[in-house]
């Protein structure tokens, strides 16, 4: 003979309720981590590309201005590449000026020797 199987409400509700919570989980996880992200980013770019601890500490304490007011629910909805186009034209500005300086380094030296 076959098992008879007990369904009631509790052998039911336990697994959605259980699916539901790691639902949840997942979800919030990964929406904090992307938050932690693009909020690392803007103090990078408020600290000219590296985070200086010491602007850090005098943002917490009120002495500098943090960067600009965060918008979380835009910051949901939004693609994960939000921001990103700014901070490659950045490093592109970035590199094109440590080039000048290099050629002019390069330069410099050569006239000495």
């Amino acid at each position: 003979m076959g098992k008879n199987f007990n369904v009631n409400s509790r052998t039911v509700t336990a697994p959605i309720v259980a699916f539901t919570m790691a639902g949840l989980l997942f979800v919030f996880t990964r929406t904090s981590i992307q938050a932690a992200k693009r909020n690392a980013q803007s103090h990078r770019d408020a600290d000219g590309g590296q985070i200086d601890w010491r602007n850090e500490s005098l943002r917490r304490h009120g002495a500098l201005e943090r960067p600009k007011d965060q918008q979380p629910i835009q910051q949901l909805v939004s693609s994960p590449k939000y921001g990103v186009e700014k901070v490659v034209e950045k490093d592109e500005k970035r590199l094109g000026e440590q080039e000048i300086l290099l050629s002019r380094k390069i330069k410099g030296k050569g006239m000495e020797k």
